[in-house]
């Protein structure tokens, strides 16, 4: 009995190396496509996102969940939630591992009364909208946040914080006098935004410390900002190099 209790410990283990843990940031819609998009948070201080399309109906059990809304009648998740408690299960984990053909795949890893792993496919909608039912942890694999940015395009441009920002070109770079050092550009500035303080062709070259050499990156780690917190982007402005602290809204 003990050895099976030790060989299901190092599966439990090999199947939790090379993932991260992430939460629920937030549910939006997808401005290109209609979609409901959930985007997941890496927990700890890299706050990479992964962003996941999903369908409407799973989204409204997302949704309610997150702002503690108890729907009039059990909705499929509520029932699910039901019947592994009603069991005598638990919710181990629920990992997303794949995205094959624009399509992400999960497991949901249940600890039966037993003390065995029962793993079962899912949808990673489904399996989010469970988890935080049970307040149970949400996987990641490492290598989908690679997959997942190298499927997107990269964006042109960027609006944000009452600002316009585009990747440097050298023939940008040269119009406003840049230097090489990596960083995004300041085309455009709202009068009276967030950002008023920062300058059309000012270089942002980091964000909270961290630098940033692309649009993509300057989005993502925007994503994972606290909102709670100042947002801080180091700029080089000419010749100089100065601060620039504003709250978002």
């Amino acid at each position: 009995m003990r050895g099976a209790v030790l060989a299901l410990a190092a599966l439990a283990g090999r199947a939790l190396a090379g993932t991260v843990e992430v939460e629920v940031r937030d549910l939006g819609i997808d401005q290109a496509s209609g979609t409901p998009v959930v985007r997941l948070v890496e927990k700890g201080k890299a706050g990479r996102e992964l962003p996941i399309w999903i369908g409407p109906f799973e989204a409204q059990a997302i949704a309610l969940e997150l702002h503690g809304v108890a729907a009039p009648r059990p909705l499929t998740h509520d029932l699910m939630k039901t019947l592994v408690e009603r069991l005598g299960a638990k919710l181990d984990r629920v990992v997303i591992e794949d995205l094959r053909d624009g399509t992400f795949f999960g497991t949901l890893h249940l600890a039966g009364p037993g003390g065995g792993d029962i793993a079962l496919d899912a949808r990673p909608s489904d399996a989010i909208a469970l988890a935080l039912r049970l307040h149970g942890p949400i996987l990641v694999d490492e290598e989908l946040f690679a997959k997942v940015a190298a499927s997107q395009p990269e964006p042109a441009a960027l609006r944000l914080w009452g600002l316009t920002v585009q990747n440097l070109t050298p023939e940008i770079a040269a119009f406003f006098e840049l230097s090489d050092e990596p960083g995004v550009l300041v085309s455009d500035v709202t009068v009276g935004g967030p950002a008023h303080e920062v300058a059309r062709g000012d270089l942002i070259t980091a964000l909270d410390g961290e630098p940033i050499r692309s649009v993509r990156e300057l989005r993502e780690r925007a994503g994972a900002h606290s909102g709670a917190v100042p947002v801080r982007l180091s700029l080089r402005r000419g010749h100089r190099e100065l601060v620039v602290s504003f709250v978002a809204d």
